[in-house]
């Protein structure tokens, strides 16, 4: 089997389970990329450190359309996925293309955000609104050229697979899916700071940037307000922004600055729970690292992630902006430490199937059938996430 992937740009969330792909298959495998790296991804701390071992090829930015035309008809017997296929204009005409010349096309698809909340940054907040509007209508738009045409769709998240469902694409074709990171080994470890000599009940850790799709003001008002009846809770926050927009107090609701790249999981493991307050998240991948360091997700249900908390009870999850409803699942495991160290057991379970190399296996036996008549082909089990 041959696998061609297009991208428009290849992060190391992303090319862990294509390498297991390549190993699983022992296929030749390539992938060409629109960018080599993503500049606001840069600004806030991200390093390809794994995806060059890929050798991504880039797509010129002159004579692009005869570049794609060539590569799809030298590779006519490939099976070509296309990794978040709406986000770059020239891989919608490269993909548009390859469905035109008949090729087997498969995407790899997070569900396009149901908010006007910037995905990056809280800038151009007009512009993000009249795409929130747009979206649901470009995505029916999309439904009515590929329904019939491609060969499946590997979802991130339930909300995605939904979304998909709604646009026409057949429940056969669309496949659960996820990011996947490998667990780390714990070597260099790198420490939460202190918090001093008082005793404190619960560790709370967020990562992520500090913008509002991420929620952080939810969270920070939810310990505010838990504290106020003593409930003795720490709060530590890692992430790119503008700490001075938020209440730290820098004693028990702390800004800690950026995480050096690829020790996510070794800080996490140092606290009791990370919480995810996203109003929208795709997926979250903070989630897959602080499972698999041994620690509970608490996240809101506006989180792709949240899917793997509710199938392996190894958190919790609330309500989105409910402060509230935050504040009860914290303080029920101030109230029941015997719950959180259940959660903490759940962890290892639901750790070990987000391993790419799992991921990896998925893929390809979804990938292989794609030679064999519809009427023959068995749909795998989702091993992280069940969708009602």
């Amino acid at each position: 089997m041959k696998v061609i992937s297009w991208y428009p740009v290849l992060t190391d969330h992303q090319s862990y389970t294509l390498v297991e792909l390549q190993q699983a298959s022992n296929c030749a495998l390539k992938v060409y990329v629109a960018k080599q790296s993503h500049v606001e991804r840069q600004a806030q701390g991200w390093v390809n450190q794994h995806a060059s071992t890929l050798s991504p090829e880039l797509i010129p930015g002159r004579g692009w359309f005869r570049f794609a035309v060539r590569h799809l008809r030298e590779h006519r017997d490939a099976v070509h996925l296309f990794g978040s296929p709406f986000e770059q204009s020239k891989l919608i005409v490269v993909l548009l293309l390859a469905v035109a010349m008949g090729l087997r096309v498969y995407l790899i698809s997070e569900p396009y955000s149901t908010i006007s909340a910037g995905y990056q940054n809280d800038k151009q907040r007009y512009l993000n609104w009249l795409k929130a509007k747009l979206r649901p209508l470009l995505y029916g738009a999309y439904g009515l050229l590929l329904r019939r045409r491609i060969g499946g769709v590997f979802a991130i998240s339930c909300l995605a697979v939904a979304q998909y469902k709604r646009i026409g694409i057949a429940d056969n074709k669309i496949f659960p899916f996820a990011y996947f990171v490998p667990c780390q080994d714990g070597t260099g470890a790198v420490s939460a700071p202190a918090i001093g000599a008082e005793k404190t009940r619960l560790r709370v850790v967020f990562v992520g940037n500090l913008i509002a799709r991420k929620g952080i003001d939810v969270l920070i008002s939810t310990l505010h307000m838990l504290n106020r009846d003593a409930a003795s809770l720490t709060l530590d926050v890692y992430g790119p922004g503008d700490p001075e927009l938020y209440s730290f107090d820098q004693t028990s609701v702390r800004y800690c600055g950026l995480i050096p790249f690829g020790n996510a999981q070794t800080v996490m493991a140092n606290y009791d729970v990370l919480v995810l307050p996203s109003r929208y998240d795709g997926w979250g991948v903070v989630g897959n690292e602080a499972l698999m360091a041994g620690v509970p997700v608490i996240c809101s249900d506006q989180a792709g992630v949240g899917a793997v908390i509710e199938k392996w009870r190894c958190g919790a999850i609330f309500a989105s902006e409910d402060v509230s409803d935050l504040a009860a699942k914290l303080q029920d495991l101030l109230i029941h430490p015997e719950r959180l160290e259940g959660m903490r057991l759940a962890t290892r379970a639901a750790g070990a199937t987000l391993a790419p190399r799992v991921a990896g296996q998925y893929m390809f036996d979804i990938l292989r059938q794609d030679c064999v008549a519809d009427e023959r082909r068995t749909k795998p089990e989702c091993p992280w996430y069940d969708c009602r």
